[in-house]
């Protein structure tokens, strides 16, 4: 897979970079959110898109291989990590390997 991470975060030891995905501006019912409830849900999204991984991801964990690669869309615990803004101005969530807790398959 071509490197997908413009961030410019690389992550070190064994953090995971994640895109999380993008929260609703509108409810079901057609009402809009405001930004500050958004940039709080935003936060508290728990899936996402894995864009980079430290180089001793999962190797204290398990046997020691990785449980998600570049690409692929996770889940991870909520509220985990820290929220950062990349060089592209878009929020990324850096978080614990072992924050992982599903490879989504839908």
């Amino acid at each position: 897979m071509e490197n997908i991470n413009k961030s410019g975060i690389n992550p070190t030891g064994g953090h995971v970079l994640v895109l999380p995905d993008k929260v609703k501006e509108k409810t079901s019912g057609g009402i809009i959110l405001p930004e500050t409830i958004r940039d709080k849900e935003q936060m508290a999204a728990t899936s996402g898109v894995v864009i980079s991984i430290g180089p001793s991801a999962w190797k204290d964990i398990d046997d020691g291989r990785s449980w998600a690669k570049v690409g692929d869309r996770v889940s991870y615990a909520r509220y985990a990590g820290v929220a950062m803004a990349g060089n592209d101005d878009v929020a990324y969530i850096l978080i614990n390997d072992n924050d992982i807790l599903a490879r989504l398959l839908f």
